[in-house]
């Protein structure tokens, strides 16, 4: 490869030695050094400026709230069989109402809080303040400013109240890529969940925005949600059975019924019955009662299992605090951003300056 088109590169190589690389060091501090006047001024610059934008940044208000699961006696839910004939069992009627999958254990209540399905229910819903009635998408976009930053050049939709009332095709595209947006700011810069402290039971779910009845109106309404979510799930497959054990305890009841009147009917016409063949007709009716019976007394039993079993398997959430007006404040500090733009200016500036030193050797 012919070399001879980078002379000054080969001579820099060749002269490279520690000693001269530790000189060059000390030359090039002493350079910076020797510029801190204008080092300083970036770095009293960009500290005024820091301190500028922490001062006129707006407040946050926090509201926080902290609750525990309350997941009853689920863990006792499963039903010996020793409380349960076998006719109930060959019935196809269980005692266990596990709800299994995603809600297996109580900690996923933390992905509620932060799922879309949920945020957006929460969103389309409304609230009165001052006696007007809005929707918490409209509130979302006023108290925050984002109608102005998202709908300013979209004159149709930036007095339409959402959600859009018997809206187009294209109205509802253009509301789900809206809602899509909201709750992707929600996530990022309002919304979050965790629990308080490590092997707690507790979890604290906190929301931070620049309007404080949003903060606050919008995290109570978000927990309301996944609350209902939440114990509708859990509780979906105990209430189907108890309503399975219901409709077949009904329909025993009514053969049940019908077969003592048979009874009585067949002995008001055979009171004094000579025939054997009598006696079988007799024998077969008891034998249906007696069956019958049987399972509607099972039947009876399991239900009121069942209605146990329902209330045990209902989580509750219970709140251990919850959001009161006035909210906390979260204000920015002065000196602390300030700090931070100083150190950034030294760093910039020096850095500066010692990047200009160091092409210089390399010329």
């Amino acid at each position: 490869m012919d070399t001879s088109s980078h002379p000054s590169q080969d001579r820099v190589f060749a002269q490279f030695s520690p000693k001269t690389f530790f000189r060059q060091i000390g030359e090039t501090s002493r350079y910076i050094l020797f510029k801190w006047k204008p080092v300083l001024l970036v770095a009293l610059l960009l500290a005024a400026l820091g301190a500028a934008y922490s001062y006129f940044k707006k407040v946050d208000y926090v509201a926080d709230m902290t609750f525990a699961l309350d997941e009853g006696a689920a863990s006792s839910t499963q039903q010996t069989h020793s409380g349960l004939s076998e006719l109930t069992e060959a019935l196809g009627i269980s005692q266990s109402y596990d709800a299994g999958g995603v809600f297996s254990t109580p900690s996923n209540i933390v992905e509620l809080l932060s799922s879309r399905l949920l945020i957006e229910k929460t969103l389309r819903t409304s609230t009165t303040i001052d006696g007007h009635t809005i929707s918490f998408a409209d509130f979302f976009l006023d108290s925050l400013e984002y109608r102005d930053k998202w709908l300013k050049d979209k004159p149709h939709y930036y007095k339409q109240s959402f959600p859009i009332p018997n809206g187009s095709r294209s109205d509802t595209l253009f509301e789900n890529s809206l809602y899509q947006a909201m709750f992707e700011v929600l996530i990022a810069k309002n919304i979050k969940v965790d629990k308080v402290g490590k092997g707690s039971t507790l979890y604290e779910a906190t929301c931070t925005s620049h309007n404080e009845l949003f903060s606050k109106l919008f995290l109570e309404n978000l927990m309301q949600q996944v609350k209902n979510y939440y114990v509708d799930v859990k509780t979906e497959r105990a209430q189907i059975n108890l309503e399975f054990i219901q409709q077949r305890l009904d329909s025993i009841q009514r053969a049940y019924n019908k077969s003592l009147t048979g009874r009585a009917s067949y002995y008001d016409e055979h009171i004094n019955p000579a025939l054997q063949i009598a006696r079988v007709a007799q024998d077969k009716q008891q034998t249906d009662i007696q069956i019958l019976k049987t399972t509607y007394v099972d039947l009876n039993r399991s239900l009121e299992a069942a209605k146990t079993t329902l209330i045990r398997e209902t989580p509750l959430i219970q709140y251990v605090d919850q959001p009161i007006l006035p909210l906390k404040k979260l204000r920015s500090s002065p000196m602390k951003f300030g700090l931070i733009g100083f150190f950034a200016g030294l760093f910039l500036a020096g850095g500066f300056f010692g990047l200009r030193k160091a092409f210089e050797y390399m010329k």
